[in-house]
């Protein structure tokens, strides 16, 4: 009998610990979600707007974003402002227009991501939401776990495709080009 409440109390608290990083996660998630949709950014973040993620994202992420900005402003000002800016739109989701709400559906500890699905609905009364899911990607750190990249998974024409983090490259070498 002895034994059996051994391997009883083994198993339950290793499920306790494999749990647990699909919580620190799906709050890192959480977190990040949340700090976007007050931000709510059209195209790369300006600096200030940047700070504001910051507590939610990994550090090569906010690299990135901010060899990005560098990138938009280098870009603005050699085409003096007459041409679109290399990002138009959300940056972090799949549609142009971006996310009004969200919910995080799942998170794996073993591929570290997490499935949300994300929602647009327009201001005017009695429009019905557009929904669809896009795949993150939170990464551990001394900080806890945080946001290290975005899959698009939106299936539609003129948005992004792939990840966040080619993107963000992708808008740096373009800028830099020019």
């Amino acid at each position: 009998m002895r034994l059996i409440s051994v391997i009883i109390i083994i198993l339950l608290t290793t499920s306790a610990f494999a749990a647990e990083p699909v919580l620190e996660m799906k709050e890192a998630v959480n977190s990040f979600y949340n700090a976007y949709l007050a931000v709510h950014a059209s195209g790369v973040p300006s600096e200030k707007e940047l700070q504001k993620f910051k507590p939610y994202v990994s550090a090569s992420l906010i690299k990135l974003l901010k060899e990005a900005d560098q990138a938009e402003q280098k870009y603005q000002k050699t085409t003096k402002g007459e041409v679109p800016p290399l990002v138009e739109g959300d940056l972090f989701t799949s549609l142009f227009e971006g996310a009004t709400s969200y919910k995080v559906l799942s998170c794996d500890a073993k591929t570290s991501s997490c499935m949300v699905e994300l929602s647009y609905v327009e201001s005017t009364k009695g429009s019905s939401p557009f929904t669809w899911k896009d795949k993150v990607y939170p990464a551990k750190d001394s900080r806890g776990w945080l946001v290290d990249d975005i899959e698009f998974l939106g299936d539609w024409q003129f948005m992004h495709k792939g990840r966040l983090k080619d993107l963000l490259k992708d808008v740096a070498r373009e800028g830099d080009s020019n």
